[in-house]
């Protein structure tokens, strides 16, 4: 199969005034392998397209490239590269989004052309390149613009368009016309990202979310733009790339499964100083994969509070109380402060925090002493700790102050965590509904009754049946609803066959914090059973 490759490379070869392919090795500059001195650079020989002219309305079409990358380093074992195939204008000017296709010496994932014939001295690859169906116009020309690659042991290879243009590796073909540029919607926030911005001392970021749609080529690149006050603006882009895995992506965290229906995140960064007041998103520009944008202006949506506290401030920050009860409930903290420089009320006070809920205050009230209180809110059992992690105030007039970690301001020193459990279950009286059974009625359950005081609540339990040498003979285990104080009632099997005698019920009782007590055990484990053993009499029918 490689000798018959290699034939039908050395025919094409001849056949290069006829087929278009050149051959004459483009290099690149020197590199410096590691260990091997200087060596020749890598070169791309020969490029080719096998086909002039496609139909690719039908969205099937392709067209074969070939082409041979040579290394001189007899150290290299791998090489991988990128070529791209982009629509070009009358003028020369690149139109819409680029085609790359990805090649490697070593197959591998997610590398799509492979070597069909060659060593790494020379190495041949062809691959079908799959030609959009949608243009700017019903005839589109194509072209081979970029080729790029890179050795394992350093050497490096740009060939750009210039010297493309002696391979004529280019062709046309027949489109569907794509005339509209793409469209979004659900621009906003993305999830987790804060809404008030403190800026005095540092740049800060804010990510963004937007679903893109475009039903013909699909969607390519584009651009937000944030507008505050003064007429300050600033902006970030998107585009979906695929990634080292092969994987399409469209910012930072979010996937693209299709090109045609993208969710999409995009970072914007406020400068330092950039002046304070309320930051909106005020246009979008689109761009799909055929070149045709999109752009919508006039917009106002996202706002975000940027501030340097300078107008608007706030002190004497507190969190009450210290030591939260959460064992059997959620707790509710009060956090206050003292707002100054305050324009026509404060509006809106937003409080976030690590460990516990935040809040949204509308207008709070105003204490006598001109202090606020918001709140937050500890979820039950689990939570040790809650530490507040920002504070964002805005007032009637616009002004904002923010502080915290979450809102990049001013430290805050707000943490209140979890009363301790330091007190295991108690049992106040214990007694079983039936001392007595007849060996005829087992199986069955007899009732064990508690009256327990415990700090944090009682939720599980476990109880064995001895018989009179101490041997184990029966037993039960497993959780319940949290019980702090008075009747808690156990079950107590006694299995069929249980042989007529005195049998002792011991049992131990576990709170939601992990402490637990116990009580009847034989040999003297735990403690006794308030008011005397508990004992069950099997008797002979």
């Amino acid at each position: 199969m490689w000798q018959a490759r290699n034939r039908r490379w050395a025919s094409k070869a001849l056949a290069a005034a006829a087929g278009g392919l050149l051959l004459g090795a483009l290099t690149a500059g020197p590199a410096q392998a590691a260990g091997q001195g200087q060596h020749t650079a890598l070169g791309l020989k020969a490029l080719a397209v096998g086909q002039k002219s496609v139909d690719a309305t039908s969205g099937s079409a392709t067209v074969t490239i070939d082409w041979t990358v040579t290394d001189g380093t007899t150290a290299a074992t791998d090489m991988t590269g990128d070529i791209t195939v982009q629509e070009v204008a009358a003028d020369g000017s690149l139109i819409g989004a680029p085609q790359d296709l990805t090649f490697s010496f070593q197959p591998r994932w997610p590398y799509q052309a492979n070597p069909v014939a060659g060593t790494m001295a020379s190495a041949d690859y062809s691959y079908a390149f799959p030609v959009p169906q949608y243009a700017a116009g019903s005839t589109a020309q194509w072209a081979v613009v970029q080729v790029t690659a890179k050795d394992d042991q350093g050497g490096t290879l740009t060939v750009g368009r210039q010297k493309l243009a002696r391979f004529g590796a280019q062709f046309t073909a027949k489109e569907l016309i794509d005339s509209t540029g793409p469209a979004y919607d659900d621009l906003g926030l993305a999830f987790n990202q804060p809404e008030y911005l403190y800026n005095a001392d540092a740049s800060v970021t804010e990510r963004y979310r937007l679903h893109v749609t475009d039903a013909e080529s699909g969607f390519f690149r584009g651009r937000l733009v944030l507008s505050g006050p003064q007429r300050a603006t600033a902006s970030g882009t998107l585009q979906v790339v695929s990634d080292s895995n092969g994987t399409l992506r469209c910012g930072p965290d979010t996937y693209v499964f299709d090109t045609h229906d993208a969710d999409c995140t995009v970072d914007v960064t406020i400068p330092a100083g950039a002046p304070a007041g309320t930051w909106s998103v005020s246009r979008v520009s689109l761009t799909d994969a055929a070149g045709n944008v999109s752009v919508t202006k006039g917009l106002s949506g996202a706002p975000v509070h940027v501030t340097q506290n300078t107008t608007l401030r706030a002190s004497d920050f507190a969190i009450s109380p210290a030591q939260y009860n959460n064992w059997n409930g959620f707790a509710t903290l009060t956090v206050t402060m003292q707002p100054t420089g305050v324009r026509d009320g404060i509006t809106s006070v937003t409080l976030l925090g690590d460990g516990c809920g935040g809040s949204v205050t509308q207008n709070p009230v105003v204490a006598p002493d001109g202090s606020i209180s918001v709140l937050a809110t500890v979820p039950p059992v689990y939570t040790r700790q809650c530490t507040v992690t920002g504070i964002g105030i805005t007032d009637g007039a616009g002004d904002a102050a923010a502080y915290g970690t979450a809102f990049h301001g001013p430290a805050l020193d707000l943490v209140a965590t979890q009363i301790p459990d330091t007190a295991a279950p108690v049992v106040n009286s214990a007694s079983l509904d039936t001392t007595s059974v007849p060996a005829s009625s087992l199986p069955r359950n007899d009732v064990l009754t508690l009256d327990v005081t415990s700090f944090v609540g009682v939720t599980g339990f476990s109880l064995t049946v001895y018989d009179a040498s101490g041997a184990s003979v029966d037993g039960a285990d497993g959780g319940i609803s949290s019980v702090t104080n008075g009747p808690l009632k156990l079950l107590v099997p006694l299995h069929q066959g249980l042989a007529p005698g005195v049998y002792t019920v011991g049992f131990m009782l576990t709170d939601v914090g992990g402490l637990h007590s116990q009580y009847g055990y034989p040999n003297g484990v735990g403690s006794p059973v308030p008011g005397g053993p508990l004992l069950i009499t099997v008797t002979d029918d």
